[in-house]
């Protein structure tokens, strides 16, 4: 698959065309890092750069930068990103009219959009970071460009930052919500036919739940609906059972809201009622833990 925009043909190619391992692979000889001053130091194993960071007319003062295999994929990521920048405003400075501009940045969120589907289907132990990238390029663009398009679906990818979302989420990564989803729906605690994705990720980074029109209705028990909730905490700052509540927007069973004192009596009173269903929850939210946590 290829872009029809050639500003983010370096993603399209690494994640349609070629590997993620190809693009790590290409570290000797690396075009960009060339491109960008550097060296390649065969007897060291690393690219250098020297570069002059001071001058007072009576000594020069140079440091070297170095880039090792190890950090090459993300130090050749933000060259990548940079590059994307300046192509991108370079386009938009020579579009008239605005609605010019406005159908030019559309097409380039489309395509992160697309991009961004397809690394998070990836089995890769680096799509975090390629997904960090992708929604820094969005954050960048949204920032400098809002007035020329105010809102794109892509957007929902850019996870509110703590201090905003209700629950003061501690994970950024779109793909942890989406794991959850699916961990939701495989241990038979939500219906994934009832309950869309985008409705249950939303139910967790919004701002103000108490407004979402689609609720979260759980399917099993309050026993085992209290411990899944419980087991969520170290990922949200304020995933209280009084915070809960006050979302409004997660059901039980019986599709009456989820309350504080629902949750603190199935606790008290399930402890060993459900070691079946706690197994299976512990083991999916360790994984979620080992993945996002580290």
């Amino acid at each position: 698959m290829q872009s029809l925009n050639s500003s983010l043909a370096f993603y399209f190619d690494m994640l349609f065309v070629n590997t993620i391992e190809s693009v790590k692979d290409s570290f000797i000889g690396n075009a960009t890092l060339k491109g960008n001053g550097y060296s390649y130091i065969q007897e060291y194993g690393y690219f250098m750069k020297e570069e002059m960071v001071d001058d007072d007319g009576k000594m020069p003062v140079f440091v070297n930068d170095i880039i090792n295999r190890e950090d090459f994929l993300e130090r050749l990521l933000n060259f990548e990103n940079t590059s994307i920048y300046q192509s991108i405003e370079v386009e938009i400075s020579v579009k008239q009219p605005d609605q010019d501009k406005a159908a030019y940045l559309q097409k380039v969120y489309d395509d992160i959009q697309v991009l961004l589907k397809r690394v998070l289907k990836l089995e890769d132990d680096n799509v975090r970071l390629i997904e960090d990238k992708l929604i820094e390029i969005i954050n960048n663009l949204k920032d400098r460009y809002s007035t020329v398009i105010a809102y794109h679906d892509v957007y929902k990818y850019l996870i509110k930052e703590s201090d905003t979302t209700f629950f003061k989420n501690r994970i950024s990564n779109y793909s942890f919500y989406k794991d959850l989803y699916e961990t939701s729906y495989s241990l038979d605690l939500i219906d994934d036919v009832e309950i869309e994705e985008y409705d249950f990720i939303e139910a967790f980074i919004s701002p103000k739940p108490q407004l979402l029109e689609n609720k979260i209705r759980f399917s099993k028990n309050n026993y085992v609906i209290a411990y899944f909730l419980d087991s969520l905490k170290p990922f949200f700052n304020e995933f209280t059972h009084v915070a809960i509540e006050k979302s409004g927007v997660f059901l039980n069973k019986q599709n009456k809201p989820l309350k504080s004192t629902d949750i603190y009596s199935s606790l008290s009173r399930g402890k060993n009622k459900i070691e079946y269903e706690k197994t299976k929850i512990d083991s999916s939210i360790l994984k979620l833990k080992n993945e996002y946590l580290k």
